[in-house]
């Protein structure tokens, strides 16, 4: 995948290169008793250049949301991002954001999150309190959490290419409900 990555930048870079060239030698001649105009036009045209090899280096690499879903209800939705803790090698976490009304999540208690890779069972969490994932501030200073985290260490090789999903059991006061959400790979653009 990262190989995929390097040789699509690296076609990129040379064929934006090639083009910013081209486009910078017929303006040169175009223009040949104006040095300044010339040396002006080159000088910007490689400014862009860094910015856009910037931009697009940040878009491909910077990357951490890999698979992002959201529930029919419109009460949840997940991600799985890439950790920054790469000791172990490449590995990825869930998040599980809460989107409905907030008097409903003091009052609410996550009984299960199972995480299914191509329709197995991959593994199951449980009993979270979603008081304790608002996001307001608390009596101390900062501010709480404002989604679970949950699945850390997840290889590579068990996330990348495979279909995900994500069930998640919750009781809102004496009222239960359950939710599969089904997790898409975010293409590299976006």
């Amino acid at each position: 995948m990262i190989l995929k990555r390097c040789r699509l930048w690296r076609l990129f870079c040379v064929t934006f290169f090639t083009v910013i060239t081209t486009i910078v030698m017929k303006a040169g001649e175009m223009m040949k008793n104006k040095n300044g105009l010339k040396r002006l036009l080159m000088i910007s045209s490689a400014f862009l250049l860094l910015i856009g090899g910037g931009y697009v280096s940040a878009m491909i690499f910077g990357k951490k949301v890999v698979y992002e879903g959201e529930g029919e209800s419109g009460l949840w939705h997940a991600s799985i991002e890439k950790s920054d803790k790469t000791s172990i090698g490449p590995n990825y976490f869930l998040n599980l954001y809460w989107d409905g009304a907030k008097e409903d999540a003091k009052r609410t208690i996550v009984k299960t999150i199972t995480l299914y890779i191509d329709g197995k069972k991959y593994d199951d969490r449980g009993e979270y309190d979603l008081s304790e994932y608002t996001g307001e501030e608390m009596d101390d200073g900062g501010h709480m959490e404002d989604h679970i985290a949950t699945f850390d260490f997840m290889p590579e090789e068990d996330v990348i290419g495979h279909a995900l999903s994500v069930n998640v059991e919750w009781k809102t006061g004496d009222e239960e409900d359950a939710e599969i959400m089904k997790l898409t790979k975010i293409p590299w653009y976006k």
